[in-house]
């Protein structure tokens, strides 16, 4: 942690989608469980099975969740962006963490400490509540990124995503961050590597984007969002 940062730890908090329901009463209360980590690119955050210290959340960066196989062969199974939670399973079942973690690019992490946590959970009943009401919205979301995998194709989860990266800024030209290897994108997307470039390609031979490396200029965001919402025949 250092002095210099430029969001407060509760701004940080703020801005996670788990503690949405949570007033500001309850992240002040919760902000002295909460310390700064700063992550280094290509690092590892923690192993599958090792003792869960508490909850994460992405402040800054990108995170990728994966298991490997015997093999060494890595598989996403998500990735987690500035304002995302990870590590909550382990955090309430007080289990070791089902899978590993690691950061794809510098990154910084709010890390609420597991057992400051979950004393003020037992002490503030008032708090849990709101927390369930947080965590039955986090599901939902939880689910329709799952039916989004299973009912849409490719194309409309990549134009999706691109769409995700631009925030609320809507106007053509746009110029959004991949934020990760290709490689690691399309496995958080469903999808091979070699399907991510043929997209690629076709989304800029048709107009709609400008690849420029890790960088992509979004040029018809009208376009795009019919592209996420329909898809591809």
């Amino acid at each position: 942690m250092t002095d210099k940062e430029p969001k407060t730890i509760i701004a940080a908090m703020r801005t996670c989608r788990f503690f949405e329901s949570l007033d500001e009463e309850t992240l002040h209360l919760l902000r002295p469980t909460a310390r700064r980590i700063h992550q280094p690119r290509n690092t590892v955050i923690f192993e599958e099975g090792e003792v869960c210290p508490g909850l994460y959340i992405v402040e800054s960066g990108v995170v990728k969740i994966y298991k490997e196989s015997f093999e060494a062969k890595e598989h996403v199974l998500h990735i987690a962006l500035p304002g995302d939670p990870f590590g909550e399973a382990a955090l309430f079942l007080g289990t070791g963490y089902p899978a590993s973690a690691a950061a794809v690019q510098n990154t910084n992490l709010i890390l609420l400490r597991r057992d400051e946590f979950m004393k003020l959970l037992t002490e503030r009943p008032n708090v849990s509540l709101q927390l369930m009401a947080s965590m039955a919205t986090w599901a939902h979301r939880l689910v329709s990124s799952i039916e989004s995998l299973t009912l849409k194709d490719a194309s409309a989860r990549f134009a999706a995503f691109l769409l995700s990266r631009a925030g609320d800024n809507v106007a053509d030209l746009v110029t959004v961050e991949l934020g990760m290897p290709k490689q690691t994108l399309a496995s958080h997307l469903g999808m091979t590597g070699e399907t991510l470039s043929r997209l690629l390609a076709k989304f800029e031979a048709e107009g709609l984007i400008l690849s420029r490396g890790k960088q992509v200029v979004l040029q018809s965001i009208d376009n795009l969002r019919e592209l996420a919402d329909y898809g591809t025949i």
